[in-house]
């Protein structure tokens, strides 16, 4: 229902004298346009049966609105400030009453009353919190005039209004708690901060994170034993946590597995970190399962953060995960080390809206040379990456990010894409040269992959044997089960696999007899030096003779001096690459390295 439109009424409703600290507390209170909820509604049924009255309602006065949590017998959710009884009562410390608005000047040509809901009665009673602040009333309505209410009804009011506000402040209240542990929630734990920053007499103190278990650890602990032992894996923490520490040191449950709390001076900071440390190290008994969990502790003082509750919570939580990943019992908040923390958060959402770009995200190609002839046998795809504002990023920054999250998966597709695109064309021009592309170990480990590089291949019409994938030994060692599938599968599409940096990673030489590959690629650390260090050469000349025993090609990556080159050729490596051969090219560059002819060492200063 719509009022009708009329003549303002004659009396504004007064603006109370601290309206903006009332504002302020009714945002606090997060009820404005908030869904219907049982416990309010209850109460103005209530409202209308004890006053014998068609219109009960529940009214926030808000800066230009009165707006009804609940409502019985009026279909509007809200009307304008200017009509709203409601706003009159704001300032009345008792009931504020009207017998029959019509009658009244303040009221009689008020919309409301000349037209729907044709108000004659009122009476509202305000909802006051425990510093005075009038948030709006609960009030009862009727279209007939009525004399003065009654002592009993009176009463029946202030309860109800009373009712009202403990419903709100319980309703706040539950807000504020974790329901596992009951203790103080992130919310409150931000709340309690900035009163703390506001009030000038406050020592500033110490903010305290604690994760009590790695957030891949809880997951796995909930995934395998259920919630119920996750719930009460975290009771025990915040037991544990509590008897280390000072009396009335509150401590909030602030995320899955992870507490905090504030510490005023006057404390031995280290020897209350080592026992809480050592409390929640210890083993938690589950049916009597010993569970064990990787801790973090973190610590930032108030006065090193400048910029409210938020980044204070966040700067103690990033020293907490320092401790976690550095396996050190507490860690101090690190403004260097959260600088390069921030920089990869903004990397990686970068890197998504790159994908998405045309004009940061580009591949080079570095050509491979056969070592017998001097002529290109094919070329590396590299991913680049030119952040807007960052400028070049290196791949070695931004690669392992992506291989922590799910971008790893349309990152590679990205590569791939692009590389199949480029060898299109390129075998439309007539340049018939495999591209290598690199490959992650969560590519392989991923069930799927070979059949997605097939449905790509169709996609950009390449045939498999113009490409070939390079993977880290450390890659193939991973989920051996998964990556041989995807490895034969990537075979038996056509598609060459070469061992990337081999001779860096955990596996035994004895483990290529099994893997499904085509050639080998000597890391680069190996061949740098080849031509002066004898264990290199060993290294090299025994990787390369078993390789070809097994048979294997043998590619040598880093080639940068003439006579690396001279010494790989006369010892057999098969094929090369590096910066003597060339760097890493555009596309078009390329194709004018090509056009250059064959590649001829001796031509090329060491």
């Amino acid at each position: 229902m719509t009022p009708a439109k009329a003549t303002p009424a004659k009396a504004l409703p007064p603006i109370p004298a601290r309206e903006e600290d009332r504002l302020s507390a009714l945002q606090r209170f997060e009820l404005l346009d908030t869904p219907a909820e049982p416990a309010f509604d209850q109460i103005t049924r209530l409202a209308a049966k004890l006053l014998k009255v068609p219109v009960a309602l529940i009214s926030l006065v808000d800066r230009d609105r009165q707006w009804f949590k609940s409502r019985i017998g009026l279909p509007v959710q809200q009307t304008p400030r200017e009509h709203a009884f409601c706003a009159h009562a704001l300032d009345s410390d008792a009931l504020f009453v009207v017998g029959d608005a019509r009658q009244d000047e303040r009221f009689a040509d008020n919309p409301l009353v000349t037209g729907d809901p044709n108000i004659r009665f009122y009476a509202g009673a305000p909802l006051r919190t425990a510093d005075g602040l009038a948030l709006g009333t609960i009030c009862v309505i009727d279209d007939q005039p009525r004399p003065s209410l009654t002592p009993e009804e009176e009463e029946a009011l202030r309860d109800l209004s009373a009712m009202t506000m403990a419903h709100i402040e319980a309703r706040r209240a539950v807000g504020y708690l974790h329901p596992v542990t009951s203790l103080s929630n992130r919310f409150r734990f931000l709340a309690d901060v900035d009163a703390l920053s506001d009030d000038p007499a406050t020592v500033a103190g110490t903010a305290v994170v604690i994760d009590a278990a790695a957030s891949q650890q809880y997951a796995e602990l909930t995934r395998v034993l259920g919630q119920v032992c996750a719930d009460a894996f975290e009771i025990d923490c915040a037991r544990r946590i509590a008897a280390c520490l000072p009396a009335h040191t509150r401590l909030y449950h602030v995320s899955p597995a992870r507490f905090a709390f504030i510490l005023s001076g006057g404390v031995d900071l280290a020897a209350m970190l080592d026992r809480i440390g050592a409390a929640i190290r210890s083993p938690f008994q589950y049916q009597g399962v010993p569970i064990a969990t990787s801790t973090g502790i973190g610590f930032v003082h108030q006065r090193d953060v400048q910029t409210g509750s938020v980044e204070l919570l966040r700067a103690a939580t990033s020293a907490a995960h320092q401790s976690l990943e550095t396996q050190k019992p507490w860690c101090a908040y690190d403004e260097e080390q959260d600088r390069a923390a921030h920089r990869a958060f903004l990397l990686l959402r970068s890197l998504t809206e790159a994908m998405g770009g045309q004009d940061q995200l580009h591949m080079a190609y570095q050509p491979k040379v056969d070592l017998r002839t001097d002529r290109c046998i094919g070329a590396e795809a590299l991913l680049r990456w030119t952040h807007p504002e960052l400028g070049p990023i290196s791949p070695a920054e931004f690669v392992p990010l992506a291989e922590r999250t799910a971008l790893v998966r349309p990152l590679t597709e990205w590569v791939i894409g692009a590389v199949l695109t480029q060898v299109a064309h390129w075998h439309r021009r007539g340049i018939a040269l495999p591209v290598s592309i690199n490959i992650s170990m969560l590519d392989l480990g991923s069930g799927d992959f070979a059949d997605r590089v097939e449905a790509m291949l169709d996609r950009h019409g390449v045939r498999a044997d113009w490409i070939d994938f390079e993977v880290t030994e450390s890659a193939l060692m991973t989920d051996r089960a998964e990556v041989d599938r995807q490895l034969l599968r990537l075979r038996s599409l056509g598609i060459a696999v070469e061992i990337d940096d081999f001779g860096t990673g955990q596996s035994a030489l004895s483990y290529l007899k099994d893997i499904p590959a085509t050639a080998v690629k000597i890391d680069q650390r190996f061949i740098r030096s080849i031509a002066a260090e004898r264990s290199d050469q060993i290294m090299v000349r025994s990787t390369i003779d078993l390789a070809h025993d097994l048979g294997y090609l043998v590619i040598a990556e880093g080639v940068e001096t003439a006579e690396a080159y001279d010494w790989l050729r006369l010892h057999g490596c098969d094929f090369g690459q590096g910066y003597l051969i060339s760097r890493p090219l555009a596309p078009a560059a390329f194709e004018d390295w090509l056009a250059a002819g064959a590649f001829r060492p001796a031509a090329v200063p060491a």
